[in-house]
This record gives C-alpha cells, structure tokens and sequence, in this order.
C-alpha cells in the first residue's frame, strides 16, 4: 500500500514589509534561512536589517508592483514558504510590453513540498491575474522541484538559462591583462570610464544604449516586450540601490565623438562582501568586432581586484542562447552553478488546469 500523505494545514498571509509587526519580521528571518540553507547554503548570509532594508525599497518601486504572501503551518506558527506576485505598472516605460503578464515566485521549504499546498499558493496567483485582468504568467526556476511543478501544470519552457560563477582565484589574470591591454590597441578611439553613478550630461545617450543593448539579450518564446529605460526611471534605479547601501559600478565605453558604444556593470552588496554580481554587458552593432566586449569585461575584473579584494566569487546568469556572451565568459572561467528556466502560461490554460484537478 501507498503510504497516506501528511496533510498540512496552512494558512496563507498577505505579507506587507511597511507595516509588518516585529513578530511577522522574525517569523519571516527565520524561514529566510532555512530557505538559504536549501538554496545557496555557502553563499554568505545578509543580516535581517540589510534584508529588510531591500525589501522595503523593492515594494515602493513605483514602477513594479510587488504582492507577497507568506504560508504559515497553522500547527507550528512557523513559516513553511513564501511567494511573490509582481506586475509592471502604468507608470514605467516598460508598460505597453509587459501590460498583459504578471511574474510570480512560489517557494516551499523541501518538508512541505508534495502535499497539494503549491497548488493552493499558485491558485491564489491564478486569482491576482484574474483580478488584475492578466493573460499570462511568468516564473523562473532553477530548483528540480520547481522545474517539475511548472511541468505539471502544463507550463511552456520559453528560455532556457545559466547561472554562472567564476572564481577570482582561478582567473588566468595574465588573460585579462592582455585583453585589457589590447582593447585600445584595436579600437584606438575609444575610451572606457568608470562611475559609479552616469553623469548628467551621458544620462539620456546611455539610457538609450542601455535600452537597446538590453533588448537585444535572447528571449526564446518569452511572450514579452521591450524593456525601455529613460533618465527619470534609471534615476529611479539607482536612488533605489543607493538606499540599500549597494554599489553600482558601470564601465562605459565612448567614442571620440562622445557617442556610446558599450558598457558593462556590477552590483555589490557589502553584506556579501565576497560575491560581486556582473549584470549587463553589451556593446552597439556598429561598433562590434574590435574587442570592446573583452575589453570592457577584462577592466572591470581588475577594478574589481584592486577595489574589492575580499570579492572571492563573480555570478552572472546568461540565456543558454547568448552564443557570443558564453564564449567570452567561458574563456574567463566562468563555470555553470545552476541550471534555470522561465516557464509561461496563459491564465486560460491554468483554469483548464485547475477544472482538472
């Protein structure tokens, strides 16, 4: 005989982060580590003030909106999960693309994995579509349990990805010195800059680059539209990483007629003082094939060396399709950490589903 699955009562809590009580805040810290144990057990740990800090400024993101519920087992009062709903509002430039989906998030401690209580979290996700007037839904996972379950729910695997990390103390630094020293030997008109924050007068071209060197990341069968930034929403970008206390460092590419022609950057979170975070890089269609790409990448490991010197680990994630962008991190030494995909379903499909069951 099969054995009889546990059955688990469960409550589920609307979670804000403005007006939570202290008790909610520690029930939250609590299963937040349990959580990291599960998921990068040896990545370092932020403390909950740094925490709580982030997520604060995360939900008075006036462009994306973010809805998060916490899943309490009603016999312990203990945590057990938690999920997030989020949905581009009117007020980004990134609306008309993004109008018709909301990305979602759902995670369960691995003891309460199994037992029907997915299903009730991610009915409660098909119900926020509904009353947000939503026609798709959009999640990533990287975890076999999560991958299973969007399987099961008959969602499409729409792009396929890497979450990459490159240890600094395997680098063949000679590599990187070459191709930083290469770099203005093939392309002599260029220049390369390094800020923290973009000037004033470059906010508006760079917004422009950025936008269009963004977009041209693969997308699979993701049924999204372009990302668009401008001054006052990177603006916005970036006042929100200052409140964190996070550093934003941007290398910037430009011509000697003042125009744009690549960038790289990296995030860093002095809590995790030993992983630095390598996001977009990219480099203009005209002005491809002079190195810039490698030239960039090489001069922000050894500003990162020489500025962070307990940084031990770089993360980047890349579609499995960014042909170019693998090259050049697999050259570095980059090494895949996880596999993800970003799965897709229409909310016509999950109520199919959900008449189903």
């Amino acid at each position: 005989m099969s054995k009889k699955k546990e059955s688990i009562e469960v409550i589920i809590e609307k979670f804000d982060p403005l007006q939570a009580t202290d008790k909610e805040w520690d029930r939250f810290h609590e299963y937040r580590r349990k959580k990291h144990l599960e998921v990068n057990p040896n990545d370092p740990f932020s403390s909950n003030e740094s925490t709580k800090n982030a997520i604060q400024q995360n939900v008075q993101n006036p462009e994306f909106g973010i809805h998060l519920l916490n899943i309490i087992d009603k016999k312990t009062d203990k945590q057990i999960g938690d999920a997030m709903q989020g949905l581009i509002l009117e007020a980004s430039p990134s609306y008309e693309g993004t109008k018709h989906l909301i990305q979602y998030d759902i995670y369960l401690l691995k003891p309460y994995r199994r037992k029907g209580i997915g299903k009730q979290l991610l009915k409660q996700v098909y119900d926020f579509a509904i009353d947000h007037k939503k026609t798709l839904l959009v999640s990533e996972s990287s975890d076999d349990d999560g991958k299973a379950f969007l399987k099961r729910i008959g969602a499409q695997v729409a792009l396929s990805g890497v979450d990459n990390r490159l240890n600094l103390s395997e680098v063949d630094w000679s590599m990187i010195n070459s191709w930083a020293k290469e770099g203005p030997k093939k392309s002599p008109s260029t220049k390369l800059e390094i800020v923290q924050k973009i000037p004033e007068e470059l906010l508006e071209e760079y917004c422009k680059v950025y936008t269009e060197v963004i977009n041209q990341q693969p997308l699979g069968e993701l049924d999204v539209g372009a990302m668009v930034f401008t001054p006052e929403s990177y603006r916005q970008m970036e006042g929100m990483f200052e409140k964190m206390n996070r550093t934003w460092i941007t290398i910037i590419a430009r011509e000697d007629n003042g125009k744009i022609s690549g960038l790289t950057e990296m995030r860093y979170n002095p809590e995790r003082k030993t992983m630095i975070s390598q996001i977009l890089t990219g480099v203009q269609l005209d002005y491809r094939g002079r190195g810039i790409g490698k030239w960039l990448k090489a001069v922000m490991l050894l500003h990162v060396r020489e500025n962070y010197p307990e940084v031990q680990i770089v993360t980047t994630g890349n579609a499995t399709t960014n042909a170019p962008m693998l090259s050049i991190n697999d050259r570095l030494g980059f090494k895949v950490y996880k596999e993800s995909i970003n799965a897709q379903i229409t909310v016509e499909q999950l109520s199919k589903y959900f008449e189903s069951l």
